[in-house]
């Protein structure tokens, strides 16, 4: 952009020769008059501005209505349905929820993956003992399966891989021989 070589044509020249802005004379005269409110945009009559501790908004905004309940509801209505069901020439009236549970355990009993997952998880949620009352027998099945020569080679495993662990049986006559395990069976 090119110079002015003019005195006074720049708009910095004004400035040097101690102008002053077109509306600084309005500015000063509102800043020396607190009584005087100049009402524009961005700035409202007194009367209509905001009090101190007043909300632009006093009935607030309209408070959304969550649809878990309603779906809560709709769900329980929809388990707590009679529906006949037929076993053989007898027929049965039960809610739809006795029949999805008899429906999921039957899948479970024929082996379904599915169904099997899903009951394991629906009996550790109510806290249901799927084993019928057998668990110490299931337990002591399992632990007689376990050969003391089994329980040397995890031990041995264990602590080859930094890892060290208690022996779970009991035996404690039972020893183990690096020259047992090099015997041909």
């Amino acid at each position: 952009m090119k110079s002015s070589t003019k005195p006074g044509r720049g708009r910095s020249s004004k400035r040097r020769h101690g102008a002053k802005h077109p509306n600084a004379a309005i500015a000063s005269a509102t800043d020396s008059t607190d009584e005087e409110y100049r009402v524009g945009p961005g700035r409202p009559p007194k009367e209509f501005q905001f009090k101190p501790g007043q909300s632009g908004n006093p009935k607030g905004a309209k408070r959304k209505t969550s649809l878990s309940p309603d779906l809560k509801a709709m769900l329980e209505g929809a388990l707590n349905e009679k529906v006949r069901l037929r076993h053989g020439e007898r027929e049965q009236i039960i809610t739809k929820a006795a029949a999805g549970i008899d429906r999921l355990v039957n899948q479970f009993a024929e082996g379904d993956r599915h169904a099997r997952r899903d009951l394991i998880a629906l009996a550790e949620t109510l806290g249901v003992d799927l084993t019928a009352g057998q668990g110490r027998a299931i337990e002591n099945a399992l632990a007689a399966a376990v050969t003391a020569e089994d329980e040397a080679i995890i031990a041995d495993f264990l602590l080859r891989h930094g890892v060290h662990s208690e022996p779970r049986c009991d035996d404690s006559d039972v020893t183990f021989n690096e020259s047992d395990s090099e015997k041909p069976l």
